[in-house]
């Protein structure tokens, strides 16, 4: 099954088309929405980000073809996230046969865009930890919905630090494969100012998005985000204070009725 594991390490987890005389609310959001979810609690409306573009076309083919239509929501976190995704949950809710497939039967190539962060609304790609799979590939088909909590600015300082470290990493392996192929010769140091590195900080908009809304800044830069609700959000909350058991799935099952592809999004995925 699969985590979030930067918050939740060791705990397993693992649209209805706008016609005549459907409520669909507001027009100017249905316009921009590519995919739209109903629940057993309402309606979210879901817009789907350019720059995840293999998360984007997965997540259109899933629910175009009804994969996600009757899925329970089995992890609910108050203040964090509600995840849904697993195909098992269509039959067997709560989930005990832990050999059954968790999702499509692939996983797909991570998409991680520091300028996507992890505010109230974000829709992020499940995986498993870093363990087991170091490449951070997504889950085929599970994914999060934050609702998120306040964030301290030390909260965000201590990020930047351990993301600066991250990256400093990635650049140490180019000047190890630089010094071995003789394309450059001299100090590590040296190579990241060649190099311009410079360390990471959350531009000012980020940190005030941050301030206002609160999120979950502890998965920045580790999960791919893909997407976010346009509306719906108060669906999004009512799902999260659910009542839980011990393993933070919803007492009674809340699931996914229908989860289409948008009107306005059909006539351009041709």
């Amino acid at each position: 099954m699969y985590q979030l594991t930067y918050f939740l390490r060791g705990i397993v987890g693992g649209m209805v088309l706008c016609f005549m005389g459907l409520g669909c609310g507001n027009t100017e959001s249905l316009e921009q929405a590519d995919v739209i979810m109903l629940t057993d609690l309402g309606e979210v409306h879901i817009q789907l980000y350019d720059a995840t573009p293999i998360h984007k076309k997965n997540f259109l083919k899933l629910a175009s073809s009804g994969f996600y239509d009757g899925m329970a929501f089995h992890r609910v976190i108050y203040d964090f996230m509600i995840q849904v995704g697993d195909p098992r949950t269509k039959t067997e809710y709560p989930v005990t046969d832990a050999d059954a497939p968790d999702g499509p039967g692939y996983t797909l190539a991570a998409e991680i865009v520091d300028s996507l962060i992890h505010i109230p609304g974000q829709i992020g790609a499940a995986r498993w930890p870093d363990e087991e799979n170091p490449e951070r590939r997504s889950s085929g088909s599970q994914f999060y919905i934050i609702t998120g909590a306040p964030v301290a600015a030390t909260t965000l300082d201590s990020n930047e630090v351990v993301y600066t470290g991250v990256k400093r990493g990635e650049f140490f392996q180019q000047y190890q494969t630089a010094l071995d192929s003789g394309e450059f010769s001299g100090g590590f140091e040296t190579y990241l100012k060649k190099q311009k590195f410079q360390d990471f900080h959350y531009p000012q908009t980020q940190r005030n998005t941050y301030y206002q809304e609160g999120g979950a800044p502890w998965l920045d830069f580790q999960y791919t985000i893909f997407g976010r609700v346009l509306k719906g959000m108060d669906i999004v909350q009512r799902i999260e204070v659910s009542p839980c058991d011990a393993a933070n799935r919803p007492k009674a099952p809340i699931r996914i009725l229908q989860m289409k592809i948008a009107i306005a999004t059909t006539t351009t995925q041709n």
